[in-house]
């Protein structure tokens, strides 16, 4: 098991624990949970048994009292009224600032787990135990919690840190592959904005993570959850513009979610995003052919399935854009690049050039 710990600018510690076959996560963390009076593990309604027997060997019923409480699957999770829902089952069952949540799921789980967490009693501590190759590389990690409005990704959320987070891949083993691509889009991504060694290891197990290799799927989790806390730390609540790098592809990624209803994954959502920021990279003039091809080759290499649920509604994927939360009031405002690791945020994209990316993302 490795610990990482990474000093944030409130002066509070980010704990997590990665790697494979991890057990009594109580024993290995005493002070977290010594004063915990109750536990409440939150899993989806649709997580297979396979999941919650490995989240008790995480987290063993010992003498504390251990609760459980189902979610709606996915994105349905993610409203003010499942929120209201978890915190209401919590007072009911007596539960206190000095109680635990544990969210054990794919990032709808913890997104919604972590806002109840923060809001239930203005706050109490909650453990992140991301069990998707996305959430365990991307979307469990950093502390951004949300609930979704009108039909927009994490319109309503707070920044609310797990006390812990656990990124153990023996929850990956029972995986199908279109998972593993989802969870691969934000995998890409790491190799286009991180420093030279990330994107190595990226490159050097993509193949393998994408057929389910134990050992790949392990090396790209620790790589890529350890950058993402570090980018965190530095910029806990998204303002100092380090942490800005983790959206690259996700503007355009929220919008073809949205197109589709739902029904497009947030990886390959993401992994769309990516080829749109490519090609408007590219038509900008920030990004040369060579350098194109060669960051284009990754999403090729995910084999990414037609994205028949997306409507082709450039119009409304014109209105999506500006009003992400990301957009800072401007018309439109995307992550570009210049080349590996070289980001540069653009805004007032024309529409022409905007309709050129949409159009070749969703080929």
């Amino acid at each position: 098991m490795k610990i990482f710990n990474y000093t944030i600018r409130s002066s509070k510690t980010m704990k997590a624990a990665l790697g494979r076959d991890l057990a009594d996560i109580p024993a290995g963390f005493p002070a977290l949970f010594r004063g915990a009076d109750k536990l409440c593990i939150v899993a989806g309604a649709d997580a297979p048994p396979s999941l919650l027997a490995r989240a008790l060997v995480l987290f063993p019923e010992g003498g504390k009292p251990h609760f459980r409480f189902r979610l709606p699957p996915s994105e349905k999770a993610k409203t003010l009224e499942q929120a209201g829902k978890l915190c209401s089952f919590l007072f009911a069952k007596g539960f206190s600032r000095n109680s635990l949540i544990i969210a054990c799921g794919g990032g709808a789980v913890t997104d919604l787990a972590g806002f109840a967490a923060s809001v239930y009693m203005r706050g109490i501590n909650w453990l992140s135990v991301p069990t998707t190759f996305l959430g365990q590389i991307d979307a469990g990690l950093g502390g951004k919690t949300a609930v979704n409005l009108g039909g927009a990704k994490n319109i309503a959320g707070t920044f609310h840190q797990p006390a812990l987070a656990v990124c153990d891949t023996a929850f990956l083993d029972s995986l199908p592959h279109s998972e593993l691509r989802s969870g691969a889009g934000e995998l890409v991504k790491y190799a286009m904005i991180g420093p030279g060694s990330l994107a190595r290891t990226v490159r050097t197990h993509l193949s393998k993570t994408l057929a389910g290799d134990r050992a790949a799927l392990t090396a790209c989790v620790s790589a890529c959850a350890a950058y993402k806390l570090k980018l965190a730390a530095k910029d806990e609540r998204d303002e100092a513009g380090a942490r800005e790098a983790l959206n690259f592809g996700h503007t355009a990624g929220h919008a073809f979610e949205a197109l589709s209803g739902g029904r497009l994954p947030h990886g390959e959502a993401v992994a769309r995003g990516l080829r749109f920021a490519l090609i408007a990279s590219r038509e900008s003039g920030l990004l040369n052919a060579e350098r194109f091809a060669a960051m284009s080759a990754l999403v090729d290499a995910l084999r990414l399935p037609p994205a028949a649920a997306v409507r082709r509604d450039f119009r409304r994927f014109l209105g999506l854009v500006s009003r992400d939360k990301k957009a800072r009031g401007a018309e439109n405002r995307f992550l570009l690049t210049a080349g590996p690791g070289r980001l540069r945020a653009v805004e007032g994209l024309k529409p022409a050039l905007l309709k050129k990316a949409f159009e070749g993302a969703l080929k």
